[in-house]
């Protein structure tokens, strides 16, 4: 299965701000570590063209026991209503139908099975809770046969980025191997001073996924081993209008994006915290006092609404994970699929219900709730352009020069596969915009991604950095040349890495640089270096904005 590699950065627009570090080397200076970033727009037309496409929705059908049903019922079983005007079905499949062929060469030889992805979250657990994640993960997949009956793909996410340590494979060794290599670092993120941060990180994650998988034929079950993003809200006085506005533009984009991309999220939450509610919780007591008939996000906005919404299910405090995960696998694997096409959209942006019912009363359906229709009246945004150019960037065979990307001091860190490299940007390529104190700052999306012998993408890492400069017209300073580490996983099979690197503004611009597998090889060994706590700047220099 070819990958899409998308890059999209911190959407928590009017919320979240700059957070750039200083150093010793004047007048341009990059921080020392990716982070955060100025509020930036988010991606906020409909991804469902339901006015002219059919409607997928993939249906488990559970009896009294909660145990799935896959056999026995046909299409005429089945009713749909759309904000509750019954639909026609266009078309049906039996879960029989989504099984890989076993003898069957390739990662989905049928295109029919459905693809796991599996998430482990260290930006949201304690770093005892990740240990235990990801040991939960490794006793699972020593349960499996050779060959998996599903594609899977495994992927961190960490403090600064979302990283892919394996791409889709039946190959049980192949997600061994990249789960002994997983990332150390350690979650400092996860107090409460990051929670805005935290939960920015983890919908761009989520829209990461969905993007990726857009258009790939089939059902995607993503497991999310962790605690999930942070509760947001959205009766707290942090929120302006303004803010709210943006806010709700995200959610319901997000939405769109994993209906549209056939995603369901199974979230599974590990053992009991020192506070009683989980983070991913679906209800809390403020939602439970606001008709959610409507818009299922009216109240407050977690993983846990997630999972209801896109037909997966949320485990809560529980210390058994890998049978979760089986359980999860299951449940997004015995389904029927039904499509329909909508007798009428409206182009209000409202939440548009889908319910599935049977004949049989004992029985019931697990499936998306529903879709928001696409608002006329919602402002174009060139950012998804921009993703989408960086996506193909990072798979094409060409080079850009828009930008000037050097790589240099390649280094090799065996004990976790991955390879390190300095990037490095010239001053007179990189545009600053007015900051504070006669600053200029400058705002880059890089991606680093492995690629095999097709140009598929095996593993990737995506991040922001801030770059800074003191000088009153830092184009004028052409030799000056900032410099930034970035890491990327190099799974077994990887030819060469291709590192793409993005002016996050209006224009776009876009640089490459690639390392062969050569070089890499060649470049000397190291340990990974500790990671090291960081600590928040002062009050003042990052936190919430007032738009």
């Amino acid at each position: 299965m070819k990958l899409r590699l998308v890059c999209l950065g911190v959407v928590f627009a009017g919320l979240v701000a700059a957070d750039p570090a200083t150093s010793q080397v004047p007048p341009l200076v990059p921080p020392e570590q990716p982070q955060s970033s100025p509020p930036q727009p988010s991606p906020n037309n409909a991804t469902i063209k339901v006015t002219s496409s059919l409607v997928f929705l993939d249906v488990t059908v559970l009896d009294k026991k909660g145990r799935p049903v896959t056999s026995g019922l046909t299409k005429d079983d089945f009713t749909i209503t759309e904000d509750k005007t019954p639909q026609t079905i266009f078309s049906f499949e039996a879960p029989d139908v989504h099984n890989a062929d076993a003898s069957g060469e390739g990662n989905n030889p049928n295109g029919k099975a459905p693809a796991t992805i599996l998430v482990l979250d260290l930006l949201n657990s304690r770093f005892e809770d990740f240990a235990f994640i990801r040991q939960e993960a490794r006793d699972f997949f020593k349960t499996q046969p050779a060959k998996l009956s599903s594609p899977t793909e495994l992927l961190v996410v960490g403090n600064k980025s979302l990283e892919m340590l394996q791409g889709f494979t039946r190959n049980k060794d192949d997600l061994l191997d990249a789960l002994e290599h997983a990332p150390h670092d350690l979650p400092y993120k996860e107090n409460g001073s990051f929670g805005l941060e935290r939960f920015a990180q983890s919908i761009d994650a989520l829209d990461q996924i969905a993007l990726q998988n857009k258009g790939v034929p089939g059902r995607k079950n993503i497991i999310w081993m962790g605690h999930g993003a942070p509760n947001v809200f959205l009766d707290t006085l942090y929120f302006t209008d303004k803010s709210l506005d943006t806010l709700k533009r995200i959610v319901h984009s997000m939405t769109n994006a994993l209906v549209d991309a056939r995603v369901s999220l199974f979230v599974i939450y590990p053992g009991i915290r020192a506070y009683n509610t989980p983070a991913s919780f679906p209800f809390s007591a403020t939602q439970a006092t606001i008709d959610i008939r409507d818009d299922p996000f009216a109240g407050d906005v977690n993983f846990g609404v997630f999972a209801n919404e896109t037909g997966g299910k949320l485990f809560y405090n529980r210390n058994d994970l890998k049978k979760e995960i089986a359980e999860s696998k299951e449940l997004g694997s015995k389904y029927y699929t039904l499509t329909y096409q909508p007798t009428s959209v409206a182009q209000d942006g409202s939440f548009q219900r889908v319910r599935v019912t049977l004949r049989n009363p004992d029985l019931r359906v697990v499936t998306k709730a529903g879709y928001y229709a696409p608002d006329a009246n919602s402002p174009v945004d060139p950012q998804q352009q921009l993703m989408m150019r960086l996506a193909e960037a990072a798979q094409s065979t060409i080079p850009f020069d828009a930008l000037g990307v050097v790589l240099s001091d390649v280094k090799r860190h065996p004990d976790a596969r991955t390879a390190e490299c300095t990037v490095e940007l010239k001053s007179k390529n990189v545009t600053f915009e007015p900051f504070t104190n006669g600053a200029g700052v400058a705002q880059l999306i890089v991606a680093a991604a492995s690629l095999d012998q097709f140009s598929n993408i095996l593993a990737y890492r995506t991040q922001r950095i801030t770059l800074l400069s003191h000088a009153e017209n830092p184009t004028n300073l052409p030799d000056i040349v900032s410099r930034f580490p970035i890491y990327v996983p190099v799974p077994r099979k990887t030819r060469r890495v291709r590192v793409t690197v993005q002016i996050d503004d209006a224009g776009g611009r876009i640089g490459s640089a690639e390392l062969s597998r050569a070089t890499i090889d060649a470049a000397p060994a190291s340990d990974t270096p500790r990671p090291q706590l960081q600590q928040r700047p002062p009050t003042g220099q990052n936190g919430l904005l007032n738009p």
